[in-house]
């Protein structure tokens, strides 16, 4: 017995067969009057949804696109900024205090296994040679920047115990010896899936700056 698949396959194989045989669109169910006209109506109707769909596909990667270009040039004016400071501690602290004022962050902190001892005095820079824990480890070993909601342990080791709750995180490896944390009240400032070349390129930023092994790597490439 034949399918309806069948049919439908076959017919998108002769897309003519109406054009040759005219007298099966007499016994057609159309949204409209079966005949001829009524068909070419109803097909010239699906291309124009089909062209308002791609439309509105097309206005959402120009949006995409037009907000990926602001990010880049805030990321640049930032780069510029505080690479300008001539200390560590300095350029440090800048970071800091730029993300929190124009990326939507409410809290900035920076996890070092290795680094002077002087960073340690930076109330948002921690360092961790020793003792790390295990989700750390794994998180700088895979390498990949992880976005969303966090749990409370991971939280308090992160930014300290709250008054406020973060909603969200994103957890950015720095040169394999490092982990900068950005948190946010919001729960959907960083979700799972978002873009991340913006913070790929504050990573290496803050490597090539705090001259770590994988950054002093890139810098002889």
């Amino acid at each position: 017995m034949t399918e309806k698949s069948d049919v439908v396959d076959w017919l998108q194989s002769n897309p003519d067969v109406f054009l040759e045989h005219p007298e099966l669109l007499d016994g057609l169910n159309l949204p409209h009057e079966t005949n001829a006209a009524s068909l070419i109506g109803y097909q010239i109707q699906r291309l124009r949804d089909q062209n308002a769909e791609l439309g509105q596909r097309l206005d959402q990667l120009t949006g995409i696109a037009s907000d990926n270009e602001r990010l880049m040039r805030r990321l640049h004016r930032l780069t510029l900024e505080v690479m300008a400071r001539r200390s560590i501690p300095a350029f440090l602290e800048q970071m800091f205090d730029k993300l929190i004022a124009d990326f939507n962050a409410d809290l900035v902190t920076l996890h070092l296994t290795e680094g002077a001892s002087a960073l340690a005095a930076l109330e948002r820079v921690s360092l961790h040679p020793d003792n790390q824990p295990e989700w750390f480890e794994r998180t700088l070993a895979r390498g990949r920047i992880e976005c969303g909601r966090l749990t409370r342990s991971k939280l308090d080791w992160l930014f300290g115990e709250l008054d406020e709750p973060i909603g969200s995180a994103a957890l950015v490896p720095v040169a394999g010896s490092g982990l900068l944390a950005i948190g946010a009240r919001s729960v959907e400032r960083f979700a799972p899936g978002m873009g991340t070349l913006f913070l790929e390129l504050l990573a290496e930023t803050i490597a090539f700056r705090l001259d770590l092994p994988d950054s002093e790597r890139r810098k002889r490439a």
